[in-house]
């Protein structure tokens, strides 16, 4: 009959207790059996990810194993978790210190939440994991192509080669399910671009050349088909959903591992929407004001044609471009159609966001005009289609041109940032202008 643990007269818990004297709780185990069982957990806690390099990942049990590192012959362990392993014994009561003293080991603290910061960590963990292996990325085109086909030919039971000079990393955090598994993505995406990027999977029809995509466009098959080929050897790899949109923008970025992260533009925005939400939280509008087109909006409108205008009905004066209006996600049955165009903060809004209220009206920038053009609001709101939009910058469709700018000839090799000026109405000087607005 089965023991519980919570019925042991000396209060030992099976799960600290050596596979050879389980039987004292309850059930003896054969031989046979008991070997089974070791190699059942060891594969549980210790997981080879699928390809020619000596990548594993798993949970903080797996530490405690000194046969299964030697084994594996792991010469690095990176611990997306606070650890300190002067506290880490194996199960023959050996010390980290001994039977660890070979191996190169990096602790990141990050909790398992999803409004952790993960995408700060990701740039270190990388290169530790990169160094490692002595790895670089694979090129997206052709090689890194035959290179990935390689990969897909390893059965997920191929033994380590032993082959060159590069170590054996094992990447782990409490269960070896999220963190751990997330350093590992952000890894494969950085190294194998060509693998995960659906733009440059072959199209269904072979004669059919595939169409580009951007990064965003990409970002979420992208991080999938990462995830999944972890989930090959170990099932219950899956990150937190806020981890999978941090991956996703870790994608978009480029994968960026040297230089410092806190500078890029889109990791940037993201921080200021987690300081929009801490603000929200205790019911206050942002203490700063972030206006997409003062920060990065050259590089938006260098990326190509601005396309659609939404223009003042009254004076026409260009109040956004298509670099900077949002895609809303419609309600499921929704049959109302949509009676707002969403966009981002917007520097002519600055008078009134500067206010520092919660919501509020829109008017046209044009100090002759001065129409209501649409609002606004910080903790968001609902279209009319049933989208839910947070936060909210809307321009009333019916208080609103939408024009479309064709591509102009003349527009090229024109410095982005006078493409943005004239897109918002600035008149340029002779010479500069290519269509005048």
């Amino acid at each position: 009959s089965h023991i519980s643990p919570e019925t042991q007269a000396d209060g030992r818990n099976p799960l600290d207790t050596k596979l050879e004297v389980w039987e004292e709780f309850g059930h003896k185990f054969e031989s046979e059996e008991l070997e089974a069982l070791k190699k059942s957990i060891v594969e549980m806690a210790l997981s080879r990810v699928e390809g020619r390099e000596e990548l594993y990942v798993g949970g903080l049990w797996a530490m405690r194993r000194s046969d299964s590192l030697a084994e594996r012959r792991i010469t690095h362990v990176l611990s997306m978790v606070a650890i300190d392993p002067a506290t880490v014994k194996n199960f023959k009561d050996e010390p980290w210190s001994q039977y660890g003293r070979e191996i190169e080991h990096l602790s990141i603290d990050i909790d398992d939440t999803e409004d952790a910061n993960l995408l700060l960590e990701l740039p270190g963990a990388v290169r530790f994991i990169s160094q490692a292996l002595g790895s670089s990325p694979a090129d997206s085109g052709a090689q890194g192509e035959a290179a990935a086909s390689q990969d897909h030919g390893e059965g997920l039971g191929a033994e380590p080669s032993g082959k060159g000079s590069s170590g054996a990393v094992f990447v782990h955090c409490a269960a070896g399910k999220s963190r751990s598994v997330s350093a590992v993505v952000a890894y494969l995406l950085w190294r194998f671009p060509g693998r995960f990027d659906s733009s440059l999977q072959a199209a269904p029809n072979q004669s059919e050349t595939p169409q580009p995509q951007t990064r965003r466009e990409t970002a979420v098959k992208a991080v999938d088909a990462a995830v999944g080929w972890i989930q090959r050897t170990r099932p219950m790899a899956e990150p937190n959903e806020g981890f999978m949109k941090q991956l996703q923008l870790w994608w978009e970025m480029g994968c960026p591992i040297e230089g410092d992260i806190e500078t890029h533009p889109i990791y940037q925005r993201w921080a200021y929407h987690r300081e929009v939400q801490e603000h929200l939280a205790v019911g206050q509008a942002p203490s700063t004001l972030r206006f997409e087109d003062e920060v990065d909006g050259s590089e938006r409108i260098a990326a190509g044609n601005p396309g659609l205008s939404l223009r003042c009905k009254m004076c026409r004066r260009p109040l956004a471009t298509a670099p900077f209006i949002i895609d809303h996600q419609k309600a499921e049955q929704a049959t109302a159609q949509c009676q707002h165009h969403f966009i981002e903060p917007l520097s002519w809004m600055r008078d009134e966001l500067e206010k520092g209220t919660l919501n509020g009206r829109l008017l046209c920038p044009n100090t002759r005009c001065g129409a209501g053009v649409g609002r606004y609001d910080w903790k968001g709101f609902k279209c009319s289609c049933g989208g839910w939009v947070t936060p909210a910058f809307s321009l009333q469709r019916g208080r609103v041109d939408d024009v479309i700018l064709n591509a102009s000839s003349s527009a090229a090799g024109r410095d982005p940032r006078q493409q943005q000026q004239q897109s918002f109405g600035i008149r340029m000087p002779p010479g500069a202008r290519g269509v005048n607005l």
